[in-house]
Parts: C-alpha cells; sequence; structure tokens
C-alpha cells in the first residue's frame, strides 16, 4: 500500500521570529494607543483678559436724578508746619509726619495728642530728610528718608525697630503701601542720564517713575508699571518745573486690589494680589486746555512757582481714591477755580460705570512739593481724611469728615 505523507510548509526559525515580532510590535502599538488615550493632558494655562469698561463722556445719572456725596467734618488738628505725610490705622489713630521737622505726631481718633517722636540727625531714628510715611498691618510705622534712601521703621509707640535699604530702588523714592498680606508697592523715580535713555533725554523727560512690589523683607518680587516721569521739562538749559505735569496714580483697597493709572490716559486698571488686571475703567473725555488765570492762580498759591512753565493742557485726573461699598472717585480738574471751595469728581460704582459727578472739599495745594507726590486726602474706615489750608488761620490743619452717598428719593 502506498503511503501518502501529508506536506506541510516549513517555516525556518528566521521566519518564525518575524511572525513573533510582527505580532508583538501590533500589541504594543494597539497597547499604547489605549494607555495614552487614558492620559489628560492639560494645556498651556491662559490669562484671562481683562474686563474693559467703556464709559462714555456724561454719566448715567445727571441733574435731579444724579447722588451726592455729603461730607459732615467732625475733627480739626491745627498744625505747625508746612509739609506734612500721614496715615490712619484701623483704630482710628493718626500718625503725622512732619517732613520738615522731621518729627512724627500720634493722636487718637478724636485727635487727642499721645506721644512725638524723631528729630534731625544720622543715627538711628534720625532722620536727614523724611518724605513720606505709610503703616504696615502690624501698624509699624514706616517713613522713607530720602539722602540715604533707607526705610526706617518704628512700632506704633514710637520705639525704633529696624531700617531696610530695598533692593532694585532707584535715586528717589516717592510713596510707599502695604497690604493686608504684608506685600509692599514702592514708587521710585530712575536717572534717565544713568539708564542711557537718550530718546527719553531728548523728549524733554525728567526722570523714569517706576511702581514695583516687594515682600514683606523688602525683597523685589515684581514690576507694575513704569512711565515718563514729567514734573519738569528739559531744555537746552537747567531743567524747569512743569504746572499741569501728568504723574501715575495708585491706591489699594482692602481686598488687595491695586488700582493704578498714569493722567496721560483717561484709564484706571485693577489689579489683583497675584498680579492679574483684572478690569479696565476708561472714559471717553477731551483733555482741558490751560488758559492763563490758571497760571496766575497757581502762582497765588505757590509764589515760587513763578519760573516754570505751564503744559498745553491739564491731566485728565488728579488722583483716585476708593471708597469702601460706593466705588471709585476721581478727582478732575473741572471747574478747578470755583469760590466753594469744592473739587469737581467723577464717581465710578463698584462695577466701573460712570454714574455721576460729585463735588467734595477741596484740599491743601498751596506750597506743596510738586517733585514729589504728597498725598494729602485718604479715605479709611468709613472717613475721609485731609490736609487743607485754612485762609482765617493763614496755615494748616488736619480734618476728618464722615461721608455718606445719598440718591434722591
Amino acid at each position: 500500500m502506498e503511503t501518502k505523507y501529508l506536506r506541510v510548509p516549513h517555516i525556518c526559525e528566521d521566519g518564525l521570529n518575524k511572525v513573533h515580532k510582527s505580532a508583538f510590535r501590533l500589541v504594543l502599538v494597539a497597547s499604547s494607543i489605549w494607555f495614552f488615550s487614558q492620559i489628560q493632558i492639560p494645556l498651556p494655562a491662559q490669562t484671562p483678559a481683562p474686563e474693559i469698561i467703556e464709559n462714555p463722556e456724561q454719566p448715567k445719572y445727571s441733574g435731579k436724578d444724579a447722588p451726592e456725596l455729603i461730607f459732615k467734618q467732625e475733627l480739626s488738628i491745627p498744625l505747625e508746619g508746612r509739609r506734612y505725610s500721614f496715615d490712619v490705622d484701623d483704630a482710628g489713630n493718626i500718625y503725622l509726619l512732619d517732613t520738615r521737622a522731621a518729627r512724627i505726631a500720634i493722636y487718637d481718633k478724636s485727635g487727642k495728642p499721645l506721644i512725638t517722636f524723631g528729630k534731625k540727625g544720622q543715627g538711628p531714628g534720625e532722620f536727614e530728610s523724611p518724605a513720606y510715611l505709610a503703616l504696615s498691618g502690624e501698624n509699624n510705622i514706616h517713613v522713607i528718608d530720602r539722602p540715604r534712601r533707607p526705610v526706617q521703621v518704628f512700632d506704633s509707640r514710637g520705639s525704633w525697630l529696624e531700617q531696610w535699604q530695598p533692593s532694585s530702588i532707584g535715586r528717589m523714592m516717592s510713596s510707599l503701601a502695604f497690604d493686608s498680606s504684608g506685600s509692599v508697592y514702592i514708587q521710585d523715580s530712575l536717572n534717565l542720564v544713568a539708564l542711557q535713555d537718550k530718546e527719553r533725554i531728548r523728549r524733554g523727560v525728567a526722570a523714569l517713575g517706576r511702581l514695583s512690589k516687594f515682600n514683606s523683607r523688602f525683597e523685589k518680587t515684581g514690576e507694575i508699571e513704569t512711565w515718563d516721569n514729567r514734573f519738569m521739562k528739559r531744555g537746552s538749559g537747567e531743567a524747569t518745573v512743569l504746572l499741569y505735569h501728568d504723574l501715575f496714580y495708585y491706591q489699594l483697597d482692602r481686598n488687595n486690589n491695586l488700582y493704578y493709572g498714569d493722567s496721560a490716559r483717561d484709564e484706571i486698571r485693577q489689579m489683583s494680589s497675584d498680579g492679574r488686571v483684572n478690569r479696565v475703567i476708561r472714559k471717553r473725555a477731551m483733555r482741558i486746555r490751560t488758559a492763563p488765570r490758571d497760571r496766575t492762580r497757581m502762582l497765588e498759591e505757590n509764589p515760587n512757582l513763578k519760573d516754570a512753565i505751564m503744559a498745553g493742557t491739564k491731566p485728565f485726573f488728579l488722583d483716585f481714591h476708593v471708597l469702601d461699598k460706593i466705588g471709585l472717585l476721581v478727582g478732575t480738574y473741572e471747574d478747578e477755580w470755583n469760590a466753594e471751595g469744592v473739587i469737581v469728581c467723577d464717581l465710578f460704582d463698584r462695577d466701573g460705570v460712570y454714574v455721576a459727578k460729585v463735588k467734595i472739599p477741596r484740599y491743601y495745594t498751596r506750597d506743596h512739593d510738586i517733585i514729589s507726590e504728597q498725598r494729602n486726602r485718604l479715605f479709611k474706615n468709613g472717613y475721609c481724611y485731609s490736609i487743607i489750608y485754612n485762609t482765617k488761620a493763614d496755615g494748616l490743619e488736619l480734618v476728618k469728615h464722615s461721608f455718606e452717598l445719598k440718591w434722591p428719593n
């Protein structure tokens, strides 16, 4: 019987390896696709764009429909000096620096003197040329002493604690402010010659202004804004004081939001403590042109400015303040020389909407320091504190007003 054989295809060892490898690759690819499909890959974080509030030239309410900001004077402290910087703590105690006498006086909320300390000198706790006072959250008193550029620190009883030389500070510190987390905002000026900024020098800019943020150890953590500091005008000869120069202004609210703006633009920005700009408040407006009477009235209050030159237009604002539970109060140059002794202000609500024009008591301008910004008005604890010039007494006084926003029935 013939034997039949079943013929089986011969597969060599190399062929088997190739089949196994191909199958393994297919399994590996399929497994990889499944594995990576289960992984959530985060997309790069995107900073949300700020909310832009565009306001018209005229407020939402006017005439009989507009609210009024009512002020009632509750305290007056006569002052003997001519130039001051001050702050107020949460209890209403007033800390007043006489910059020319190099002396600090503390008053309670009723205006009763508590203690006085400080004198001219170069030792710890002594001042060469003190320029600005601000309180930290612990009510420690911080004073900028300009020639040496340190910040001297005292406790609320006047005892000297320490001094700081903040890093990366320019030739002159103008102001500082503390938020509740201990961060410090410092405004300073930079020398354009040292920066070799020929373009700004050519345009007649006096210096470069800057607002920076520091931690509680006065270590720099970031820069907020830089701008052309225009308090003087450079020419072929010496720099000359410029009347109605644009300025940079800033304020902190209770929630550690920073409000800042350059008066060259009718715009104020709101920045949260993490450095994010959340809102930009704008108003459509035209700058007011200066007139001969502006110079006449300015020289009546500041005779030492007789050699100053005057800008062609006035800034969009002169300052602004955050009013708790009300909104933003922006001082303007509208009706600047009225006989009522008031300032016309733009009032914005907490959403940044331009709601009304209001009038508030005028504060100190006579013989003020036009080069370094001296802040002579403070809204805190439901009160307005101001340094004003008393024409009858021919001197300064610090006054405290309560205030409320009153809407028509």
